[in-house]
Formats: structure tokens, sequence, C-alpha cells
């Protein structure tokens, strides 16, 4: 039995089309957060794209009761890559604005003396095609100021032109993936209402008020439209 066990495990582990979705949720969602259809959209992607996930190479990000995001490491689309016959290798590096305010792009993360990061940028090389795929990407839109992104933003946003170069170039391999880094920046945010419902009425009836002000420009006799727009903003604003 014992035996029987250790091969079933060495099959998925060497055969990823051998995997299942119990084995799946076991190893990447032993708290049972994801959905079925989660779960059932992560194996899908670990069996065609032949990612795995017991290296890290796939897994999920779930925020509470929101749909669990499937990213992919950056390694797994770097591997993905020279694993193609076409690919050519890639130069990388960052952008920044100089003490004359002008744009310029170098190699490497580290900045000339006063030079502002403004983003990042990579150019990846196939051998069947005569011009490499270059992709830039802007820093303020993935910069979450935590973690890494605030020790190493040049490194971080490296990392990200990189990979959106290679996902484009290599579009049959890694085409629809992410990695963690790209949607951090998409992290749900806590939306709960902390106000009571007199704070509710309170701030919708200045609302209300601004608004009338505003019809005043507009509408000879505000008066008019007053009472219905009171009674849909506070409707509207109450059932939560």
């Amino acid at each position: 039995m014992t035996n029987e066990v250790a091969q079933t495990k060495g099959n998925y582990l060497t055969d990823l089309q051998k995997l299942d979705g119990a084995t799946l949720r076991s190893f990447v969602d032993p708290k049972h957060q994801a959905s079925p259809q989660e779960l059932q959209t992560l194996l899908a992607i670990v069996k065609n794209r032949n990612l795995n996930p017991f290296t890290r190479e796939v897994y999920f990000i779930k925020y509470g009761n929101n749909p669990a995001q499937i990213v992919v490491s950056k390694d797994a689309f770097m591997k993905r890559a020279e694993q193609n016959p076409n690919y050519d290798g890639f130069e990388s590096g960052v952008i920044y604005e100089d003490e004359k305010g002008e744009l310029k792009n170098k190699k490497g993360i580290i900045l000339p003396k006063g030079a502002k990061l403004i983003g990042g940028w990579c150019e990846v090389y196939r051998k069947d095609r005569t011009r490499p795929i270059y992709r830039e990407v802007e820093l303020s839109a993935y910069n979450t100021g935590k973690n890494w992104w605030q020790k190493a933003p040049g490194q971080m946003i490296e990392k990200v032109a990189i990979v959106a170069a290679v996902r484009d170039t290599f579009s049959e391999d890694v085409g629809g993936l992410y990695t963690s880094d790209e949607m951090e920046q998409a992290a749900p945010v806590d939306v709960t209402l902390n106000e009571t419902r007199e704070d509710v009425v309170a701030r919708k009836m200045a609302r209300i008020e601004q608004f009338n002000k505003e019809q005043e420009v507009i509408h000879p006799e505000p008066e008019l439209v007053e009472e219905a727009i009171q009674g849909e903003l506070l409707d509207s604003e109450l059932e939560y």
C-alpha cells in the first residue's frame, strides 16, 4: 500500500497531467478559500501550460471573499521563454527623468545622481523576427509603496517590464498569465461602511444641498426637481 501511495505521488510530481483537483487544493488552498470553479481554472492552467504549483511557478492570491487571482512567477515566464527555440535573449533597464526634465532609458537599475525613476523597459529578441519586442511600464501604475516596491522600486519595475515583454513575445507560451507584482496593485480595497445611518443621512443631505445650488445655474425653478432628487439620492444611499 505504501509503495502504491509513493508511486501515485511520484506520478503527479513528475507528470502534471496526472494531478487531480483534491491534491492541488491540499497544496495551494488548504483552507478551502477558493471556489470549485477557481480551483478548476487553476488546474486547467497547470495542465495546459505545464506550470508546476509545487515549485511555486503558479499559485493563488486570495483576498477574503473576492475572486482568487491566479499568478505566475517571473522565473516561470523566463523558463518558458528559454524553452522556446526562437528565444534570443533580452535587454532591460529603467526609464528616468534627468535634472533637465528629459526622459532617458538606461540598462540596469542604478540611477544617475538627481534622477527621478519613471518606469522600466525591456526588449526581447526572437530568432524568427527581424525586430525585437519592446515594452515600457510606468512606475506609478504598479508601485504600491509596500515591501520591495519601497525598498527597491527600480528592481521591481524592471521586473514588471521584463514579464510584460516576454508575455507579448511568447504569447503562445505565457499569454494571458500575470505575476503577483502585476496583480498586487489591483488588490481589492476594503470598502466596508463605518458610518451610522445618521451619518449617511447627514452626508447625503449635504450633497443634496450642494446639488440644488448647482441646479440653480441650470434650472430656473430648482424646487420642481428638488423633491424627486432628494428621494432618489437618499433611497440609493440608505439601502446598504
